[in-house]
């Protein structure tokens, strides 16, 4: 009989940590994951709108143009471009956050519907 209870014992202990690896790996290792693989996708955005060096240069005149109509152009071409560039960051941040939210309420759902079927 006491050895059904240190096996019970047993097995509840590393049942436990199984439950503690995986809500580690799920979301801690998932998260950090999720925040480099949106890091990187943001980066090759930035390769793309270069958000950083047009607003450097925003009050630049546009193609080295330094009349009223280069700086003009400049400035209407470059607040354009900044716009659109903060515009899809921010979809992009929102949609990897939404996506990100509804990844990490997956496993309570599941063990939701589990329980609810039984």
């Amino acid at each position: 009989m006491e050895a059904n209870n240190v096996s019970i014992v047993y097995l509840l202990a590393h049942l436990g940590r199984r439950i503690l690896d995986f809500l580690r790996h799920w979301y801690i290792h998932g998260f950090l994951r999720a925040i480099d693989v949106s890091y990187n996708i943001l980066e090759k955005l930035d390769k793309i709108f270069a958000l950083q060096i047009t607003a450097k240069n925003w009050f630049q005149p546009l193609y080295q143009d330094y009349s009223i109509i280069g700086y003009l152009w400049g400035f209407v071409f470059r607040t354009a471009r900044i716009f659109a560039s903060l515009v899809i960051y921010g979809i992009f941040i929102i949609l990897s956050s939404i996506l990100f939210i509804l990844w990490a309420l997956l496993p309570p759902y599941v063990i939701y519907k589990i329980i609810s079927s039984l």
